[in-house]
């Protein structure tokens, strides 16, 4: 083989490993942000459930979400 040849088998080479590397890290970047929207979900599904104990268990609490989901405007 020429040595022009190998020289542009290697730059061939060497670009196609940049490429895969790239794909490896865009491969743990989307699973990050996966496991990091997952993480909040449960985060909210929890702080959510808290709140709605409260509410249930505080009188006060649940009158101002009564208050507060009425239709009427006068009593706000």
């Amino acid at each position: 083989m020429a040595p022009a040849d190998e020289a542009i088998q290697e730059a061939a080479a060497v670009f196609s490993m940049r490429r895969r590397e790239r794909g490896g890290r865009r491969v743990v970047q989307v699973s990050s942000t996966v496991g990091a929207i997952d993480a909040l979900r449960s985060r909210i599904k929890a702080q959510s459930k808290d709140v709605a104990t409260h509410i249930a268990a505080d009188p006060e609490a649940q009158s101002f979400i009564d208050d507060w989901t009425s239709t009427d405007p006068v009593s706000r």
